[in-house]
């Protein structure tokens, strides 16, 4: 009869990372499965990606099934990696906000044109890396090669401007949790179908896995 074993506290890296692999226990017995946070072991083993627009922001678009989306992340055609998504942020940068919606698209044709536009700023969780493996781009301002599929919401959008009563430090989050795959030759974007406003910009990260497909 197999027998578990268990020990109470933390393992070395070396436990950690070999094959004799056992539970921990908290204080009270209690199996620990997040002893480090959430997204310790996949930032230590340097899966997570980040990426950020540029400080001087993005517009959010007014039509989000146009070719043009705030904001893409591309998974070029034999890129041998699936990206997953985790988190997405957005929070008002500057000008005046259109009412409406942004939206989560999607591009799934692998033999369709590559997605252009400005690189955001990367980084791997672990710091150090900013260049992710098999070419995966994260771009704003960006131009898909048809016009994009709809897939889900992400938040409203008021009609919004710096001098708005109550806008404070505001960020909306959008735990995505690995809800959206996107594999090689495909895309997921964001925009919005907002009125126009007035030279509207917003900021918007993301949060994904790279992972061997």
């Amino acid at each position: 009869m197999a027998v578990d074993e268990f020990r109470i506290g933390r393992y070395t890296a070396a436990q950690v990372d070999g094959t004799d692999k056992k539970a921990v226990l908290g204080r009270f017995g209690d199996v620990l499965t997040q002893l480090y946070g959430q997204y310790y072991e996949v930032t230590k083993s340097k899966l997570l990606w980040h990426a950020q627009v540029t400080d001087a922001g993005v517009a959010p678009g007014t039509d989000s099934v146009s070719t043009t989306q705030a904001v893409s992340v591309y998974n070029p055609a034999g890129s041998g990696f699936d990206v997953v998504i985790l988190v997405a942020r957005l929070c008002y940068h500057s000008g005046t906000l259109g009412a409406g919606e942004m939206l989560w698209t999607k591009n799934t044709n692998p033999l369709g044109a590559a997605v252009s536009g400005t690189a955001m700023s990367v980084s791997n969780g672990y710091l150090g890396d900013v260049t992710p493996p098999g070419g995966v781009l994260f771009l704003q301002a960006a131009t898909v090669p048809a016009a994009p599929t709809l897939m889900r919401v992400m938040c409203s959008l008021d009609a919004t401007l710096a001098t708005t009563a109550g806008i404070g430090a505001q960020v909306v989050l959008d735990e995505v949790g690995g809800a959206i795959i996107v594999p090689a030759g495909m895309s997921v974007n964001l925009a919005a179908d907002a009125a126009a406003g007035t030279s509207p910009l917003v900021s918007i990260s993301i949060s994904a896995l790279i992972l061997p497909a």
